[in-house]
């Protein structure tokens, strides 16, 4: 419960999280466009935070909302049954159709038929900070078995780093950099001697660097890749980018102005979106489709 009070410090003082919700869920609602039955994958569920928006959205439709499925993925099944709780008494208030599917499962332990997959139904696959944590044994797999599924649409935001190098000194500066762009944001959101910011560095930043840094092989888990490696890897298992529309954009630009500091820059790079501070870019959002 700690960590997730200090999740949710980060996701309300830093546009990052949110970027990526936002982001992923405008692609998902544009190519859903005029579908009565529809189900999401969600690789990461976590408490769900993203779809509360996304539900709203699908009320408001015209016509009314379809029938929402959600498929949340996880490695605790306490958690993922809970999410899923949640999200039910959520769509239920919205009057929104609504199943939910708990899996808790590692990505590379999925199999096809863990997604009941149904005709008739619209598919969307999101992964938000996810796929990196992937073997690189099974990362090709999985890509394939996404394929397979037909999916309408698959959003994919992931830090734009390069942390998955097999020295210690190229890491070393890769994460020196990257991580000293997100701690000035910080500084630019928390007043100095903030508590908070402390627990943010130390129980979410912390880990995550410390990951990258010491540990080697298996252990190492933070392989964060750049986009351009993300979009090699789509395109070799049969994805197509899908350009994030104008709507995506404007989005992005209205959550900017919501913050006081000036220093969040919102890119576009072959229809993909990434977010930085300054002159450095922190995460990149693209969507796909077979």
């Amino acid at each position: 419960m700690e960590i997730l009070k200090i999740y949710q410090i980060l996701y309300q003082a830093c546009p990052y999280i949110k970027f990526a919700h936002f982001t992923a869920n405008q692609a998902i609602f544009e190519a859903f466009e005029s579908e009565e039955r529809v189900h999401v994958i969600d690789l990461d569920i976590l408490q769900g935070y993203q779809w509360p928006a996304f539900m709203q959205a699908l009320a408001a439709r015209p016509g009314g909302a379809p029938f929402l499925r959600i498929t949340g993925v996880g490695s605790s099944p306490e958690c993922v049954r809970e999410t899923g709780r949640c999200l039910t008494e959520l769509a239920h208030s919205l009057h929104v159709p609504f199943e939910y599917h708990a899996v808790a499962e590692e990505l590379e332990d999925l199999r096809p038929h863990m997604f009941n997959r149904r005709v008739g139904e619209a598919l969307a696959v999101n992964s938000v900070n996810r796929l990196h944590r992937v073997p690189g044994k099974s990362i090709g797999p999985l890509l394939a078995m996404i394929r397979d599924q037909a999916p309408n649409i698959v959003t994919l935001v992931e830090q734009e780093a390069s942390h998955n190098g097999p020295y210690f000194l190229g890491r070393f500066l890769e994460a020196l950099h990257y991580y000293s762009a997100i701690f000035d944001s910080l500084d630019a959101t928390f007043p100095p001697d903030s508590a908070q910011r402390a627990k943010v560095e130390q129980y979410i930043f912390a880990p995550e660097i410390r990951n990258i840094v010491a540990c080697e092989g298996v252990e190492r888990t933070e392989r964060h890749e750049r986009l351009e490696k993300w979009r090699k890897l789509m395109e070799g298992k049969g994805f197509k980018g899908v350009p994030l529309s104008s709507n995506a954009v404007t989005q992005s630009k209205i959550l900017l102005g919501l913050y006081s500091c000036d220093g969040y820059r919102l890119t576009e790079d072959k229809g993909c979106l990434l977010l930085g501070w300054q002159d450095r870019a922190i995460l990149a959002a693209s969507a796909w489709r077979c």
